[in-house]
């Protein structure tokens, strides 16, 4: 406090004088009272005799005297007139000090923001069930879409096997595309919005059920080579990669090949021709971390930071809906990993995910 201009001192010593009614009491170190002052009536401190204990005239301060150690600060006690005070313990050539401040003043603001912060919370819990209801209902419509356009697919596919003219027929197929990728579309949907209760599904943390990340990652490479060789792009496994490491993590096979699938999935549609995505595989000691790197042209600061959220897509979009990214996401999260993305040094991105090692028997 010494090195506070007067002026400070002098504001800080009239904030207490008018403002925080401030009272002592010295005790000796035996806990025995020895003098008091201020405006201790405030409290409900009455009628002290010099010369005994203090708890026994002072209920709150019971037990907290003598001091054994450092000071004490205890906010907001509840004195004997019910009025709060911020209670000072410290120690004093002439013995141990109890200093007491208003705290009325700072209980009404702990009470207030302890109110503000219920009426946020019940905002934030009316807005999470307007958020559930207007997905349930998108979920409803979605599906009674999937309906109508089995009827319209099947009507196109039965019109394929008549005898039509060569335009007609060009029309035809136009349709028949168009209605698989509404298809396609009207599943990645339904699967999104199941894909937080599948995602609570069993799965296994232990050594013997687990999954093996490297063989998982090998088979979706060989399911998705011939994609990457008619793009012109190399898929390959990461040349460091040691196969003779014991590769399982927490997790399900068929869930954990979505995620490896939806990621190299994802690193094709933004490579270039003559360009290589690698897919790389690293033992951390208890967890395991999955790298896919690609040449592409990088992500965006713009979309950056909702990459993993439901429907979030590129400017471009390249003909999805942004839902691969988010079923990764909410799976790794569900079985204890984590989950991200980085900007290359030589160019393109980092996609990784991180899994914990199951456990042994």
């Amino acid at each position: 406090m010494g090195q506070l201009p007067g002026s400070v001192l002098a504001y800080l010593s009239r904030l207490a004088a008018d403002q925080r009614s401030p009272a002592y009491l010295l005790t000796n170190g035996e806990g025995i009272v020895r003098e008091w002052g201020g405006e201790l009536a405030n409290y409900g401190i009455e009628n002290l005799r010099a010369g005994e204990p203090v708890g026994h005239q002072v209920f709150f301060l019971e037990g907290l005297l003598p001091l054994s150690g450092e000071g004490l600060i205890l906010p907001c006690m509840q004195t004997d007139s019910g009025r709060p005070a911020d209670l000072h313990l410290f120690s004093t050539p002439s013995g141990d000090c109890s200093l007491l401040l208003d705290a009325t003043a700072n209980e009404r603001q702990q009470r207030l923001m302890q109110q503000k912060g219920n009426e946020l919370n019940l905002s934030y819990q009316r807005l999470v069930k307007e958020i559930q209801k207007k997905e349930i209902l998108l979920h409803c419509i979605v599906h009674d879409l999937a309906g109508p356009l089995m009827g319209i697919k099947g009507g196109f596919e039965l019109l394929a096997n008549e005898n039509i003219s060569p335009q007609n027929r060009k029309f035809l197929e136009i349709g028949l595309r168009q209605a698989q990728k509404q298809e396609t579309l009207i599943r990645e949907i339904l699967q999104a919005f199941s894909a937080e209760v599948e995602s609570a599904k069993s799965f296994s943390a232990r050594l013997d059920d687990a999954p093996d990340a490297a063989r998982t990652a090998r088979e979706v490479i060989e399911a998705l080579s011939p994609a990457f060789a008619l793009n012109q792009v190399t898929l390959q496994l990461a040349p460091d990669f040691d196969p003779a490491k014991n590769w399982k993590v927490v997790g399900e096979k068929s869930r954990l090949e979505r995620v490896f699938s939806n990621l190299i999935e994802n690193a094709l549609r933004y490579s270039p021709p003559n360009s290589t995505v690698t897919v790389g595989l690293y033992d951390e000691n208890d967890q395991v971390l999955v790298t896919i790197d690609d040449e592409g042209p990088g992500i965006s600061p713009e979309i950056a930071p909702t990459l993993f959220q439901k429907f979030a897509q590129g400017k471009k979009g390249r003909g999805k809906i942004g839902l691969g990214l988010y079923f990764c996401r909410i799976t790794v999260k569900h079985w204890g990993g984590e989950i991200g993305h980085a900007p290359r040094e030589k160019g393109g991105t980092r996609f990784w995910f991180r899994l914990p090692r199951p456990l042994a028997q």
